[in-house]
């Protein structure tokens, strides 16, 4: 009895404590002598984890398990059941699953799914080592061969692949053969659309190699049979052919665009190499560096040269140009270095290169371009500051091109150099004295595009250097009155200088550059004096749900004052007499550094000028009937209402300068922004349209001539968010670097359905009458988008001309998200832009160039044998 005793009760029990030594379980017994249950659902989580090893004669590294439903020891056959999200550890091998079995004596472990109340299966297996994770129907595998046999497999491979699998073989290597099995990048469990693979090989962190496959879509398969399969399955770049495009151009012909190799040169530096070909001629090149390091610096480089060939030589629209375009981003990450950084953004072409050559709307109708080059430095725990920059600017319109290169600042931050550390008593008025430095060292020119290049003009760059250093002392002997005494000392190098005279004999002024570097500098005194006060006005109304109405007046007058320091400094000044047209003798006065970049460091003569502003703002406060909490809230009815002008006390003639005009208000939650401003001349023209020194009001009785008013008006409505749907915003379509100008549609490379619609109008009105013609300037235009489900996107732009009475360039753009598919169209209705593109293509960038169906009709072709589809 004593034996039966010790075999039915003690032993298993023994077995069960060394599984578990410190934890207290619910024990059942089974009438099977050789079979425990163990209940852990009344076990506390903190004592789930089992960490004794398992049948430690076999394999050297222990086996983990739990489970958070119950485990069944089977003693004869060495088996362990574990049921209710079951895990298995076993070196960098996790295994976790509803239901697991694992074989002691063959150290195999079997896994499955178990189906729930409703009949769906849940808890598939999670098959997870080192970095490879994949999701299984069934798995058996063996830890000591780490062979195993999977079926219905799903692998998400390294980038956006997904690899399903009706049956899988893994081998010790790693490696995986299969057969009938599935890739795809859609993340569905059923996948919208996949290649299918009759049977293959996949090989870790290298590639899948497969047999013959077939494109499948919904289901359905398609008559697209290819004899074998590859696919890329790794992180590290790869060096490979880049596929191009067929397109067809009325004027251009039929051409390849966009193909080329991609080198993968290292972690850091990737190259893109594409160019284009047209029947007709047209031909191009563009290259592409893209190098990044993570915590440093990123940046992208792109350059391309087209021979534009249109029509045919005997035809009268024929042209041949050569365009080029050079675009380079480079940002520092502000990680990398606090106190010094470098950045880059350049964009510059040829006059015609966006005309030629871009797809882009917005590209097209651009017509400035601007460059930055910068590097900065500064010097913590002191005020000193460095920048070089290289500076460019063009207008395609008029061909002008400006350049500023190299400039380079050196400054000092203000100080105080008579401040006390530690003060014992009240600050002294002298210790307010502020002392700041600066330096600038230029090289600019302006010069039309097509001369940019060339040797005559490299050698006009205009140059020069200037520093200054002011001393100023602000203190306030009235709080309404601030008086700033200061003193300005001004240097300069100018690298030539000028002498005119007269030629009598040919009767004009002649100019001569006189080489040689020459300092220039001044030091000017002056006084500024300041009074500024606001006044309230406060109108209070009882019978109206408008409780106050508050008027803020804000007057400002300054007065600066320089006294004439010509004795006190050199003469930069010459007299010049000569003869006019009319045979009178004109004398004048020029400086001999009038070419100069920087002119003079101070003007001739003595000036006090007298500022005059006055700011209004208008706001009221109204009550809410419908809002118990909030009684009333602030609305504004004129944000800034502005006068400003200057009065010149030396001035012979003319003193008092045109009064500008400024205003500001904004409505509807800011959603509507109206701003407008004027400029009125106090003085009277004469019948040549000239000013005289006459005001307007003792002619007409008016304050002055209305010579310019601008007017504007900019509106953004949309749609209210609901409070759940606020910050969602679905991702739509991923535009690359080179097919986004095709498609014209989506900048930013998303697709924002968060608001059902959205409107934006802008308007503008410019009147302008410096004397007796008048001139009317006005633009419209609108732009909007419309989410008709959470999966359409509706966008369009467009404008009108009010000297034509004609729609301006006008697109609209559809886009339909399909999960793993996009569709797009991009119309252009009319104008010389027109034209359309259509595409269906797969989102995933690593097969959104391969799998894809497009319809276009390039702005190329004529308007007249223009067509939809």
């Amino acid at each position: 009895m004593y034996l039966k005793l010790l075999q039915n009760i003690f032993i298993p029990l023994f077995l069960v404590c060394i599984v578990s030594v410190t934890t207290a379980q619910k024990i059942d017994f089974i009438s099977d002598s050789t079979l425990i249950s163990v209940d852990t659902l009344a076990i506390d989580s903190s004592t789930i984890e089992y960490e004794e090893p398992i049948s430690s004669n076999v394999i050297e590294t222990p086996i983990y398990y739990n489970a958070e439903d119950s485990m069944i020891f089977v003693i004869d056959s060495q088996k362990i059941f574990l049921y209710g999200d079951a895990v298995v550890k076993y070196k960098e091998i996790e295994l976790k699953a509803s239901h697991i079995e694992f074989d002691m004596n063959n150290n195999i472990v079997f896994a499955k799914g178990t189906l729930d109340s409703l009949g769906k299966e849940t808890g598939n297996p999670e098959f997870k080592e080192g970095n490879e994770v994949f999701l299984a129907k069934t798995l058996r595998y063996n830890f000591e061969t780490k062979k195993g046999i999977i079926y219905g497999v799903r692998y998400e491979q390294q980038g956006e692949g997904i690899l399903h699998s009706e049956k899988t073989k893994k081998h010790a290597n790693a490696e995986i053969h299969f057969i009938n099995g599935k890739y795809t990048t859609c993340n569905a469990d059923h996948p919208h659309f996949y290649i299918a693979l009759t049977k293959g090989k996949d090989i870790p962190d290298d590639k899948i190699v497969s047999g013959p496959a077939y494109l499948v879509v919904e289901d359905i398969p398609l008559p697209i049979v290819i004899p074998f399969a590859l696919f890329p399955n790794t992180n590290k770049r790869a060096s490979g052919i880049i596929i191009p495009s067929l397109g067809d151009e009325l004027k251009r012909g039929f051409n390849l665009r966009n193909g080329g190799y991609y080198f993968g040169i290292n972690d850091y530096i990737g190259l893109r190499l594409t160019g284009e070909i047209f029947t007709k001629g047209t031909w191009g090149i563009s290259s592409n560096l893209i190098y990044r390091k993570r915590y440093k610096f990123r940046s992208n480089f792109n350059l391309r040269y087209y021979t534009n060939i249109t029509s045919e030589k005997e035809l009268p629209d024929y042209s041949k140009t050569k365009d080029f375009s050079v675009l380079w981003s480079h940002t520092q990450d502000p990680k990398a270095n606090p106190t010094q950084s470098f950045n880059a953004s350049v964009n510059f072409s040829s006059r015609t290169f966006d005309k030629n050559h871009s797809l882009s709307s917005e590209l097209y109708l651009t017509n400035q371009k601007s460059s930055s080059i910068t590097y900065s430095k500064r010097w913590p725990g002191s005020p000193f500051n460095l920048t070089a920059s290289l500076k460019h600017s063009q207008n395609t319109r008029n061909r002008m091109v400006n350049l500023n290169f190299p400039k380079v600042a050196f400054t000092m931050s203000r100080i105080y150099p008579l401040r006390r550390k530690t003060r014992p008593g009240k600050m002294q008025w002298y210790e307010n004295i502020q002392l700041s430095y600066s330096s600038r060292l230029e090289n600019n020119i302006q010069v039309v595009d097509s001369l940019l290049f060339k040797p005559p003009v490299l050698s006009k760059f205009e140059n020069g250097y200037q520093h200054e250093i002011p001393v100023s002392l602000n203190f306030k002997p009235l709080p309404f009155i601030n008086f700033s005494p200061n003193i300005r000392y001004s240097g300069r190098l100018y690298p030539n200088s000028i002498r005119k005279y007269y030629d009598k004999e040919n009767n004009e002024v002649i100019t001569d550059t006189i080489s040689g570097i020459k300092y220039a500098h001044s030091y000017i005194p002056s006084v500024s004096l300041l009074l500024t006060q606001k006044i309230y006005g406060i109108f209070q109304f009882r019978s109206s749900r408008i409780e106050v109405i508050r008027h803020v007046i804000t007057p400002s007058v300054s007065f600066s004052f320089t006294p004439d320091m010509t004795e006190k400094l050199p003469d930069y000044f010459r007299t010049l007499e000569y003869i006019d047209v009319n045979d009178d003798t004109i004398k004048t006065t020029y400086s001999i550094f009038e070419n100069g970049i920087y002119k003079l460091p101070s003007a001739r003569g003595r000036s006090g000028v007298i500022n005059f502003s006055l700011n209004n703002n208008f706001e009221m406060k109204v009550s809410s009937s419908n809002d118990t909490i909030t009684k009333s809230k602030k609305i504004v009815i004129l944000e800034r209402l502005a006068f400003s002008t200057m009065y010149n006390i030396y001035r012979d003639s003319l003193n008092l300068n045109p009064i500008g005009i400024r205003g500001a208000t904004r409505f509807l939650n800011n959603n509507i922004t109206l701003q407008f401003g004027g400029i009125v001349d106090p003085y009277q023209i004469d019948s040549l349209g000239k000013k005289f020194n006459s005001f307007e009001w003792k002619n007409s009785g008016k304050i002055g001539r209305l010579t310019s008013l601008n007017f504007s008006l900019n509106m953004r409505l949309k749609s209210k968010i609901p409070v759940k749907d606020a910050g969602k915003q679905e991702r739509g379509g991923i535009i690359d670097g080179t097919s986004n100008e095709d498609t014209e549609l989506y900048t930013g490379g998303y697709t924002d359905f968060s608001a059902p619609w959205n409107v934006n109008i802008r308007y503008n009105l410019r009147y302008s009458k410096p004397a007796f013609k008048e001139t009317i300037t006005q633009t419209l235009n609108f732009s909007g988008g419309l989410s008709l489900t959470p999966k359409w996107k509706i966008g369009f732009s467009s404008g009108f001309d009010f000297k034509t009475k004609e729609l301006t360039h006008t697109n609209l753009n559809i886009h339909r998200d399909l999960h793993c598919w996009e569709m797009r169209l991009v119309w252009i209705p009319f104008g010389i832009r027109q034209s359309y593109f259509f595409t269906i293509n797969i989102k995933s960038s690593m097969l959104r160039d391969t799998l894809k169906l497009e319809k276009r009709r390039s702005w190329y072709d004529k308007p007249e044998e223009f067509g939809m589809f």
